[in-house]
């Protein structure tokens, strides 16, 4: 009785976790100023809410279903070794097409990353 009650309340727990996370990341896409620090409050805060809402239904499937889903662990698992690979790439095009990247002491930082590219690429 003791455990289930216990269990009810980490699903809660979660849950309210991620949703206070998705809020964090809803702030992040307004508040932040230019696409790269954006595509960061995507792919860290964004991820993490998806990944303990994906945790919360595993753990309410395997105690009231008693059913125990793969599915979860493998989309759990692959979000969480996709969504940071997608934001670097997506980072990565952003520099390339040389958007504005926002920097408080008004230097390029993208130039040094372009430098590299062009590098990489002779």
């Amino acid at each position: 009785m003791i455990l289930n009650s216990i269990l009810d309340i980490i699903i809660i727990l979660l849950i309210l976790l991620a949703i206070i996370s998705m809020l964090a990341t809803v702030l992040g896409f307004i508040r932040l100023p230019d696409e790269l620090t954006k595509i960061h409050a995507a792919g860290v805060t964004g991820s993490f809410a998806v990944e303990l809402i994906l945790i919360s239904g595993f753990i309410y499937f395997y105690r009231y279903l008693h059913v125990f889903e793969f599915k979860f662990l493998l989309a759990i698992l692959f979000l969480f070794l996709v969504s940071p690979v997608s934001a670097h790439m997506i980072s990565i095009s952003t520099i390339i097409f040389n958007k504005k990247v926002y920097s408080k002491n008004n230097k390029n930082e993208a130039k040094k990353v372009l430098d590299d590219i062009e590098k990489l690429n002779k």
